[in-house]
């Protein structure tokens, strides 16, 4: 009788947990419908700027959303040019992450294997933390 008492209290705690796994996806779900209703604005209009920056005085009289297409390739041109160093520095931190990690063992590890460490806890630890803000999202939505 003590086993099947153990059983069901292993389902309903799997139960439980599963019904609590689909209440935080449903609630990052919201939070980052939320997160683009609220940005997607606020970056439109800053392109349209930007474009309306770029093309000076030819700027009058054009549609916003040439305007935003125009300092949306200029911010992609930016971009791809910082992109070398962006990288480099990103994988300092993998790096540096992976270092960490090691501790003294880090010595007598591949300097590509810390990397490579590095960006698997930088890619669990950042996809936590946007999940967890994408939750307090959907919360503050619901």
């Amino acid at each position: 009788m003590g086993e099947l008492k153990n059983l069901r209290e292993q389902q309903e705690s799997i139960v439980a947990r599963a019904k609590e796994v689909n209440r935080k996806i449903y609630l990052a779900g919201l939070g980052a419908y939320s997160k683009v209703e609220g940005t997607s604005g606020e970056l439109f209009d800053k392109y349209a700027e930007a474009g309306a920056t770029e093309l000076g005085e030819a700027a009058a009289g054009k549609p916003k959303a040439l305007l935003a297409g125009r300092g949306l390739l200029k911010a992609a041109g930016e971009l791809v040019e910082s992109a070398p160093e962006k990288r480099k520095e990103l994988y300092q931190r993998f790096l540096e992450t992976g270092r960490k990690e090691r501790g003294e063992k880090a010595e007598a590890t591949s300097e590509y294997l810390l990397a490579s460490i590095g960006a698997v806890l930088t890619a669990r630890e950042e996809s936590q933390k946007l999940f967890n803000d994408l939750v307090s999202a959907g919360e503050q939505r619901a």
